[in-house]
């Protein structure tokens, strides 16, 4: 017989996952070893039989319950809720049935928790890449050890919006009756936040207790990773409304939740607005339009440049300078045409003078990139092709704050993205109106080349008189492919594509997804 009085229950709500549920449950048993621990499995609606899988482990280890869900709506938030509900122990914690625990680390959250009077502990998270092996700490859960106030306007809590990597009181959720929204995606935020802004005292514990597994592979994505699909981006707006409708009573924190919807929520989907087609994008300003123009004006004004020029253009400007605007404050300053320079200030240049605001002043990211070295260009290939060894590429780069001058040539290079190794070379003039063709040799990797390697193109902008005079030195900036670019195959088993971020890079043909992702989290987002 299980304990009859279990200090904690790990909820672990599973749909067709069969194959790695043992893996998940057995992780959530051995985070908190001892007989006061139960591992509640919500089979939530499966059809194959993740079902029977469940009940065997039930049978094999009285610590494990399952209670079976016979209908699935696509969401996790209600199986969730059936398990807070059938939930028994003092402290509950949430486990996705392909993820894992590191051993102890739930039975040490606990233990930090009891220790300062808290309701809530939580611990840090790090990306397993499953086809890399790679693991990576989540920046959004990189907690120091001690506690942490309640949700603040300026509190990192809101950045770690993920149910899982913490232990809750039950008795706190069920008082405040704290539940996720069913039937849409993204249900840990308003869940999280909630929780944050409800908790009396919260600890945190600065090692990483929970493991998101990661599949990069292009067409098996999570359902939370699809955001190309709209319906993806509908479920994120509903989970901010329902933030909104929660912290009705808290206006001190309205401001700072919006901030966050625009710096991370609005990143995610914003920043590649070019690779989606005309109904999408159609769809999606249509929908974030509606959603920003309900929030109180007043709110924007507090808003950091370039979000407070997205937030401005997204509510009231063209659909051509939302989609750029969203471009320039989300892919590294993007520019598809030059700031406009009036009165030694830089405005945004799809706007006429008499037409401007504050919203559209840019002077502040133009002086902050200078001050860092940058200026703010894009280099974009837009014909790509191969000949013999050599990669020949040929487009524009969009001079966006009159930083190249009319003698400056591009140095390309092609750079190995782990040892940060320069395998290729190579110079061109800069001609009229930012055109530019040049080649680079292609790299051989050899028959033992690790599948995380991957090499980037990148460029940097060579003045002149630059090799006369001391410069402050500069990163190469990433070079970017339009998503209707054609790229040609190689051979040799390396293979050209275009990274989530937009740029061009080259990987071995046994290496498919992609590096450079953007953080999502397991079932919510972190980061």
């Amino acid at each position: 017989m299980p304990h009859a009085a279990p200090l904690l229950t790990v909820i672990c709500n599973v749909h067709n996952d069969a194959e790695r549920l043992p893996r998940a449950v057995r992780s959530a048993l051995a985070a908190c070893e001892g007989p006061d621990v139960e591992v509640l499995v919500v089979d939530d609606g499966s059809t194959d039989d993740t079902g029977a899988v469940a009940d065997r482990l039930a049978a094999e280890d009285d610590r494990v319950r399952v209670v079976h869900r016979g209908v699935n709506d696509g969401a996790p938030g209600a199986p969730r809720n059936l398990g807070l509900d059938e939930a028994r122990g003092d402290w509950v914690a949430f486990v996705d049935s392909d993820d894992t625990y590191v051993a102890g680390s739930l039975r040490r959250l606990v233990e930090i928790a009891v220790a300062h009077d808290a309701d809530v502990a939580a611990g840090a998270v790090a990306r397993y890449n499953e086809r890399t092996g790679r693991l990576t700490p989540l920046p959004a859960t990189d907690y120091t050890a001690g506690p942490v106030e309640p949700l603040s306007p300026g509190s990192p809590l809101w950045q770690d919006t993920i149910a899982v990597a913490k232990v809750m009181r039950r008795s706190l959720l069920d008082e405040h009756s704290i539940r996720f929204p069913e039937r849409i995606l993204y249900e840990d935020q308003p869940f999280t936040v909630a929780l944050w802004a409800t908790a009396r005292r919260i600890a945190t514990l600065d090692e990483v207790v929970y493991h998101w597994y990661v599949n990069n592979v292009s067409g098996e994505e999570s359902i939370t990773a699809r955001r190309h699909e709209i319906a993806n981006f509908d479920d994120r707006l509903a989970a901010n409304r329902a933030i909104d409708v929660q912290l009705a009573e808290r206006p001190d924190l309205a401001a700072a939740k919006l901030d966050k919807f625009v710096r991370h929520d609005l990143s995610l989907y914003g920043k590649d607005l070019d690779a989606r087609d005309a109904d999408y994008r159609e769809a999606f300003l249509a929908a974030v339009r509606d959603y920003l123009t309900g929030l109180p004006a007043e709110l924007r004004e507090g808003l950091a440049q370039p979000y407070r020029l997205v937030v401005r253009e997204l509510v009231d400007g063209s659909a051509e300078s939302a989609v750029a605007a969203c471009l320039f404050a989300y892919r590294r300053k993007h520019v598809e045409r030059p700031l406009a320079h009036r009165a030694d200030r830089w405005w945004w240049p799809y706007r006429a003078a008499d037409e401007t605001s504050a919203d559209h002043d840019l002077t502040r990211v133009v002086t902050k990139e200078h001050a860092k070295g940058r200026r703010l260009r894009t280099t974009t290939c837009r014909d790509v092709r191969v000949a013999g060894d050599s990669l020949l590429l040929g487009g524009t780069v969009v001079d966006g704050d009159d930083g190249i001058g009319s003698r400056s040539r591009l140095a390309f290079t092609l750079v190995d993205r782990d040892t940060a190794d320069v395998l290729a070379t190579s110079t061109t003039r800069v001609r009229p109106g930012g055109a530019f063709e040049t080649d680079l040799r292609l790299p051989t990797p050899g028959p033992d080349a690790p599948p995380t390697t991957a090499w980037d193109v990148k460029v940097d902008v060579m003045g002149a008189l630059r090799s006369r005079l001391p410069v402050r030195p500069r990163k190469p900036r990433p070079v970017e492919v339009p998503a209707d670019v054609a790229l040609p195959a190689l051979d040799g088993g390396i293979e050209l594509y275009r990274t989530r971020n937009g740029n061009l890079s080259l990987r071995p043909t046994s290496a498919t997804g992609d590096e450079d992702g953007d953080g999502a989290g397991p079932t919510g987002d972190a980061g």
